[in-house]
């Protein structure tokens, strides 16, 4: 009895019992991580989605300012240039000079740095903005050049470059002036500060690694925000993703892609849109750091629930798996007892003469030695009267005549 209660209670478990339950946990552990990841990555899928949303609406808002900015600087040069071929073909005493038409339509076009025209050399004759009252000579500026010897050329943007007059980096709209036999008289100029682009860019909500950005046609770089290295030395530079190399390769207007910035290596949504009327793509990017930073906490929380989860259905296979051993090991014993008892009440082979019991191995065995082996009951030894009688017959009859 004591060796049986002591036996270790798996050895009464089943093998397929325990293979059942490890996999009912498994398979129950695993739905809940399918779940778990089916929805982060539904939830991803949108936060990605609406990043991408929200970088085009910002890219239609840049597209318009943009527009509308070398729009209004083509509209003051064409005034320009219309006075200042009305002054050539039909001059009249007494009316305003071209430096105060050039300062009246500058007031009403604040987005410009500078109007100013030049005669046929290149030499700045009139003005108004910054460096008005410097003579300069632009006859080696590309677009002059291009201004002169192509009579056809209409509205010319020059690249980004560093002012003569403003020692600022400017972008330059220019027309062609002519003298009434089409000749060429000069050009007149507008020019713009990249950093009014610059300042635009940062006052939209982009978020702490986003990004914007304007470059021509030929990919180089106008202005950006924030800037990639020391304020302005990036002007000019064509490093650009393969992603949206691609994307002007397509030949589309507008889009989006996936990339990793050649200057930060920051991974953004961007939305790209080539301006309306203008050689420039305007480029608007969301880092997934920003936009992803909401998604990251709930993958910490579910990861925390699911781990939470698992520990739960494992202490709870635990304790199944330990009551049904101790049900299986309590079962045993009671089956054991039946077993003895059963044993018990069956024919016992007994000496008549002796009252020895016959085990089951052949031996005979006193009586109390058989019970006490084979149940919980134990003896103490006495006399009863007819055997003291029998055994001391002298003691018996003095009790009796006392």
């Amino acid at each position: 009895m004591e060796a049986l209660q002591d036996a270790p209670s798996r050895a009464f478990v089943p093998k397929r019992f325990l293979l059942l339950l490890g996999a009912g946990v498994l398979i129950l552990n695993l739905f809940v991580l399918l779940m778990a990841w089916t929805s982060l990555r539904k939830s991803l899928q949108t936060h990605r989605t609406q990043a991408a949303t929200v970088s085009q609406n910002l890219a239609r808002v840049l597209d318009a300012h943009v527009g509308d900015t070398f729009n209004t600087a083509d509209l003051a040069v064409q005034a320009v240039k219309d006075e200042a071929e009305r002054g050539i073909a039909h001059p009249t005493p007494g009316e305003p000079d071209l430096d105060d038409f050039i300062r009246r339509q500058l007031a009403r076009t604040p987005e410009l740095l500078a109007l100013r025209t030049t005669d046929a050399r290149g030499r700045v004759e009139h003005g108004s903005g910054a460096g008005a009252a410097t003579a300069v000579d632009l006859s080696d500026r590309a677009h002059f050049i291009r201004l002169r010897d192509v009579p056809e050329t209409g509205l010319v943007i020059s690249k980004p470059l560093l002012g003569k007059l403003t020692g600022t980096w400017v972008i330059v709209v220019a027309r062609r002036i002519e003298r009434p036999d089409h000749g060429f008289a000069g050009m007149a100029l507008a020019v713009i500060s990249l950093d009014r682009f610059a300042k635009a860019f940062s006052a939209l909500d982009v978020g702490p690694h986003g990004s914007v950005a304007l470059r021509d046609l030929d990919l180089e770089l106008i202005a950006r925000h924030p800037e990639p290295v020391a304020a302005g030395t990036a002007v000019g530079q064509k490093v650009v993703s393969p992603e949206f190399a691609a994307f002007v390769g397509s030949g589309r207007s507008s889009g989006t892609y996936r990339a990793r910035t050649p200057f930060d290596h920051i991974q953004r949504t961007f939305a790209v849109r080539r301006i309306s009327g203008q050689p420039f793509y305007i480029l608007v990017g969301l880092a997934d750091q920003d936009f992803l930073a909401d998604w990251w906490r709930d993958v910490a929380q579910e990861a925390v629930e699911v781990i939470l989860f698992a520990c739960l259905t494992l202490a709870a296979s635990w304790l199944l798996h330990r009551a049904w051993t101790r049900q299986q090991a309590a079962q045993a014993r009671l089956e054991a007892l039946f077993a003895e008892v059963k044993t018990l009440g069956g024919m016992l082979p007994i000496c008549s003469h002796c009252k020895k019991i016959r085990d089951d191995k052949g031996y005979w065995n006193q009586i109390e030695a058989y019970l006490n082996e084979h149940t919980d009951a134990e003896f103490t030894h006495g006399i009863c009267p007819d055997c003291a009688k029998e055994v001391f017959p002298r003691a018996s009859g003095r009790h009796n005549v006392l």
